[in-house]
């Protein structure tokens, strides 16, 4: 197989992702100009490049074709996240990645319906490349992928996750609330774009297990560094993290303790190349 170059990936995945916004343009071009602004506000792209690399990590035959749609939806399900838990009613922030959050930019009706949009775009994503296949197979796998990444996103994921965090008020949490809180919130999300990048590639059920231990410890660690990095840019904010409950040096521990379990996970399995594992080190390891 071909090398995998990590910004070649990313530049194939943000034109796919383009090309999936254009619409046919009437009156809603406040929308999706408000939709664009979100999805290509400077994000990472680390949950399409985790099932993007999970794929051709497992797949014999890779065809990006394939998993992309996937990819995409499940960009735009994090970027839907991240414009409603902006709003006044959740987070109520005014800046993200450096620049003004979406409802400061386009009001929060729009903001709200950029939302709704992307969320609907993902269903879209899928059910049109659900239906160019005509090997049964291929459809009873997108199906499963497709299941998976909703249920992962819905109550009893990531919606679940902004429920407790929004419900809650900073004297009722305890560490394991709060780890419940990460595992729905982020964890869900993350352990989604690893197994649909399996499921799509067609791994069989033991790889299966290996790889959702793997991206359940990985979610958790993922979120823990990002504890730390929010504590050192802004030690004065005010929202829940594992820090109110331990200390620095040994939330360190924790994340080497849940990386090193992810790992031996999928210690044994054979890999197409060592990408995956490299990519998803160096998240646990970033310095940003």
């Amino acid at each position: 197989m071909k090398m995998i170059d990590i910004k070649d990936l990313i530049e194939k995945f943000n034109e796919f992702l383009n090309s999936a916004l254009d619409y046919e343009e009437n009156n809603q071009e406040k929308v999706l100009e408000s939709m664009k602004y979100s999805l290509f506000s400077g994000g990472k792209r680390i949950r399409p490049l985790l099932c993007l690399l999970t794929y051709l990590e497992f797949c014999d035959e890779p065809n990006l074709d394939e998993i992309m749609p996937f990819a995409a939806a499940i960009e735009s399900i994090h970027t839907y996240s991240l414009i409603h838990d902006d709003l006044p009613a959740m987070d109520n922030d005014d800046f993200r990645r450096g620049k003004p959050t979406n409802h400061r930019v386009f009001s929060e009706g729009i903001a709200i319906l950029a939302g709704d949009g992307l969320l609907n775009m993902s269903v879209e994503l899928i059910a049109k490349h659900l239906d160019s296949l005509d090997d049964i197979k291929d459809i009873k796998k997108g199906i499963k992928a497709m299941k998976y990444l909703f249920n992962s996103s819905g109550v009893n994921g990531m919606v679940g996750g902004q429920s407790i965090d929004i419900e809650l008020g900073l004297d009722e949490y305890n560490e394991d609330i709060c780890e419940n809180m990460y595992r729905l919130k982020t964890g869900a999300l993350i352990e989604a774009s690893i197994v649909i990048g399996g499921i799509i590639a067609g791994v069989d059920f033991d790889v299966m297990s290996k790889l959702k231990s793997f991206s359940s410890s990985i979610g958790l660690a993922y979120q823990f560094e990002d504890d730390i990095l929010d504590e050192n840019s802004d030690p004065e904010d005010n929202e829940v993290n594992m820090l109110m409950f331990k200390d620095k040096e040994t939330l360190k521990e924790d994340i080497k303790k849940f990386t090193d379990e992810g790992f031996r996970a999928i210690d044994d399995l054979d890999f197409n190349e060592n990408i995956l594992k490299d990519f998803v080190y160096s998240l646990i390891n970033r310095s940003y």
